[in-house]
């Protein structure tokens, strides 16, 4: 974890007052999201208030890499917008926007990708170019007996370890046909060094998984299936998955699990959320910045999960 003073305070009071007040008021949260990731340092833009100094809007990007088939690919990933709510100013979101493409596109990522509800979907599809890729479908996913299961609770110590090396060592050599997050050991640690994370790593013979514990309404604990890869970039079918949803179920005390995305390399057997527990549909978006190296209509993401966003 960094060390440097904290730059991010204004933000975060920001953020903590217009998103979300338990993630973003962690102190050490934006440094680690912000500052410490493999890939490179954020791109932030902020607008203060002329009159009062107060800072009033805020997006924040993060230089990501993505493989298409064997390339690794330089990508943006879009993530924190917050403008304030009593601030007078307009089109605050579109000022921060336009230099934040700019200075996307002076990275050499050909896109940009973000996940949003379908109002801000609306809004940046209609308003600014951006191309819809899919919505997150929420699951109940069906557990099995987790026999032959190692769980494993993430720790700064088990990041360094030589055993959680040698599990993750085959992620970058996993399949890909069309576009899909890289994944190595490195940015793995990062994901998986977010403070108060409180994830789980399971590990069976043919699948690693990584969970997380949420809450639902009353109270009721869920596990939340993150991601899940092959065991063997030479698998020749997909893997099981149930017998990891049971290890996260009793990993993390709770009565059902969770999922939401998608994944070329894996199958997650489940049922369909009922409505009053359903979350808000999440759509993945494109933002092209060079169209010579990406045609949004052929652009196709074998792969999006949960820990490929940044809502655990």
């Amino acid at each position: 974890m960094s060390t440097q003073p904290d730059t991010h305070s204004r933000t975060r009071a920001l953020l903590v007052a217009e998103l979300d007040g338990p993630r973003f008021s962690h102190p050490q949260y934006l440094r680690w999201f912000y500052d410490d990731n493999p890939r490179g340092a954020a791109l932030l833009e902020n607008i203060d208030d002329a009159e009062s100094g107060r800072q009033v809007g805020h997006y924040g990007v993060l230089p990501a890499r993505f493989r298409h088939r064997n390339e690794r690919i330089p990508f943006i990933f879009s993530t924190n917008v917050a403008t304030d709510s009593e601030a007078r100013q307009s089109g605050l979101f579109r000022k921060m926007a336009e230099r934040i493409y700019a200075r996307a596109s002076a990275t050499g990522a050909p896109a940009m990708i973000g996940v949003g509800n379908e109002a801000s979907t609306v809004v940046v599809v209609e308003r600014f170019g951006w191309h819809r890729l899919g919505p997150m479908r929420a699951k109940v996913a069906v557990p099995a007996f987790a026999r032959g299961v190692k769980r494993f609770s993430i720790d700064s110590q088990f990041l360094a370890s030589a055993e959680f090396a040698q599990l993750t060592e085959h992620l970058s050599d996993l399949p890909v046909q069309g576009w899909a997050q890289h994944w190595d050991t490195e940015f793995l640690t990062w994901r998986l060094a977010r403070p108060d994370g409180g994830y789980m790593l399971h590990v069976s013979n043919d699948a690693i998984a990584v969970t997380a514990r949420t809450t639902g309404p009353a109270g009721i604990p869920f596990a939340v299936l993150l991601k899940v890869w092959p065991a063997s970039p030479a698998q020749a079918k997909k893997p099981s998955v149930p017998a990891l949803v049971g290890s996260a179920l009793i990993g993390h005390r709770a009565v059902a699990c969770v999922y939401a995305g998608w994944n070329q390399n894996v199958s997650v057997p489940g049922v369909r959320l009922p409505s009053r527990l359903q979350p808000s549909p999440l759509n993945v978006v494109l933002k092209v910045l060079d169209p010579n190296q990406i045609d949004p209509n052929s652009f196709h993401l074998d792969t999006w999960e949960l820990l490929d966003m940044d809502a655990y």
